[in-house]
């Protein structure tokens, strides 16, 4: 057993000395700065954080949530998060997140479209996706209302924002071959897209959209005029055969033209937007206007044939209007039926001697118009061209023409016409044929009596046949120089056409040969264009990687 433990020794234990606990511990530091790292963290994430979008398309190709980027100019500015199926509407709905920069961008002026590889009309564009996948391209506009809903296109904008120049809306009757996308050329230069064509509500007539690129706009004044210059026109006239085209694109995707007088104080730049006629060709847009001219009725009572609608009025080779209605009309007081021909004619365009500022007036017209047909002037039909048969309104003076006065109190006065060229020539050759017709008679007669014993009025036979030979020889005197040289220079200028058109047109001719190996030529180029065009929509990837 142990011995027990003294009061002396235990009062010689030290005492322990005991110091109070420290209310704030150094480990506590840790938690403090990362929580304080963590919330600037946030902080940084959230201030930097961009405004989420909803976009809308037809279809999900080439989209993948996570991966597919948004990009301006190639510039990444958005993430696709996700794609789904609305099940209501069959869309495919998109959510994306944009960077804080892009903010003011987004209205509902600005635009979203899926980038994928392309050949069109302006060629061929997106080779970049074949390797590294489709993108969503974004075409920003600070104006219009904020948004943070789109609608993606279907097809990528033909102009983007940034681009420079000014819009243009042409009215047509026809839409020919214009398409969205085609070029718009000046003085053969590509200075322009055709950015969109619709029909019109009334279904008579289509809008075009244009946009012309700075600084070609500036040309664009109240003297332009564009026209349609798609594929080639041809054209035949005195010095032989004419081709127009614009350029090989045009020929076979279509193309619009245009041309202004030179810039002058009266001719300012055309507005934005500004509306202009879509003409027909080159040509139409050369036309005199006769719409500030008097309308006239002419009525014939013989054929119109060949007669059309925009047929010219012509004094001596002088165009002073135009055919504007054909009709027919039956009068049943004497039963007889006429073709009132409805004419616009503008006295304008013949200039008049004089100082006196009206004379252009409607009331000297008026008066103009009565002193020349009192004086005797006529309309008639008259032949334009003998190898199509194309007649035209000539108006000429006539001092035997029967008087005719005009009444002015109708709605639209009529002008007094004369039968045509030819219509006089049937009815002289008719006339003639009649006194032929009656002389053989006669010659008939003789020759009865004559083989009937009738010598003794054998004499009295002669003079008569001596009177119908003297009228026999005045009708062909009139023949000879009244119609024979009109008929004999008419056929004889037929004839020489004829022979030029033979030679022209004949197989064996340098003309047909040309023309059929141009055909020739243009056929297989525009095969290989589409038969390149089609398997590059089957297959952009060839570009890169052949075929």
């Amino acid at each position: 057993m142990s011995e027990p433990i003294k009061t002396e020794q235990l009062n010689n234990i030290p005492e322990s000395k005991i110091k109070p606990r420290s209310k704030f511990s150094i480990v506590w530091l840790v938690p403090i700065i990362a929580v304080l790292i963590g919330s600037w963290l946030a902080y940084k994430a959230w201030s930097e954080m961009g405004p989420q979008i909803h976009l809308t398309f037809k279809t999900a190709d080439g989209l993948e949530a996570g991966k597919t980027k948004i990009k301006y100019k190639n510039v990444e500015i958005g993430t696709v998060q996700t794609v789904d199926v609305n099940p209501d509407t069959h869309d495919v709905e998109v959510t994306a997140e944009m960077e804080k920069k892009v903010t003011s961008f987004l209205t509902d002026k600005s635009s979203f479209w899926v980038v994928t590889a392309r050949v069109n009309a302006s060629g061929v564009s997106g080779l970049s996706t074949l390797l590294s996948g489709g993108y969503i391209n974004m075409d920003p506009s600070k104006e219009g209302k904020k948004t943070r809903k789109f609608i993606g296109l279907d097809v990528p904008p033909v102009i983007t924002g940034d681009t420079l120049g000014k819009r243009f809306v042409l009215h047509s009757k026809s839409l020919g071959s214009i398409e969205r996308d085609v070029p718009v050329f000046y003085r053969k230069f590509n200075v322009g897209r055709v950015e969109d064509v619709k029909l019109n509500d009334d279904g008579q007539s289509a809008t075009i959209n244009v946009f012309i690129k700075a600084p070609y706009d500036k040309w664009v004044n109240s003297s332009t005029k564009f026209w349609n210059s798609s594929g080639v026109d041809v054209s035949m006239n005195a010095g032989g055969f004419e081709v127009k085209t614009e350029s090989f694109v045009s020929i076979l995707i279509g193309g619009i033209s245009f041309d202004s007088d030179k810039m002058s104080t009266d001719k300012n730049m055309s507005q934005d937007n500004a509306e202009f006629t879509l003409f027909k060709s080159q040509n139409d847009t050369i036309k005199t206007d006769f719409s500030n001219g008097m309308k006239f009725v002419i009525n014939f009572s013989e054929s119109v044939r060949g007669l059309t609608i925009g047929a010219p009025v012509e004094f001596r080779g002088i165009p002073l209007g135009g055919v504007t209605d054909i009709q027919a009309e039956f009068d049943p007081d004497d039963q007889s039926i006429k073709i009132p021909v409805t004419v616009e004619i503008d006295n304008s365009k013949i200039r008049f001697k004089g100082k006196n500022q009206s004379i252009n007036s409607f009331v000297n017209r008026k008066k103009r118009t009565v002193a020349l047909v009192e004086r005797g002037l006529r309309a008639q039909l008259d032949t334009g061209n003998f190898l199509t048969g194309q007649l035209y309104i000539s108006l000429d003076f006539f001092p035997d023409a029967e008087p005719f006065v005009i009444d002015w109190d109708v709605d639209i006065p009529v002008m007094p016409s004369v039968h045509g060229t030819l219509s006089a020539a049937k009815t002289s050759i008719s006339s003639i044929l009649k006194k032929v017709d009656t002389m053989m008679t006669q010659v008939n007669e003789f020759s009865y009596k004559f083989n009937n014993d009738l010598e003794p009025e054998f004499s009295e036979t002669l003079k008569q046949v001596n009177a119908m030979m003297v009228q026999v020889k005045e009708l062909s005197y009139k023949l000879n120089h009244n119609l024979e040289p009109e008929l004999f220079n008419t056929l004889k200028q037929v004839d020489k056409t004829l022979a030029a058109m033979q030679e022209l047109l004949s197989n064996d001719s340098p003309l047909q040969q040309d023309l059929h190996v141009t055909l020739q030529e243009f056929t297989k180029a525009a095969e290989s264009i589409r038969n390149l065009t089609d398997y590059l929509e089957r297959h952009p990837e060839s570009l890169l990687k052949g075929k």
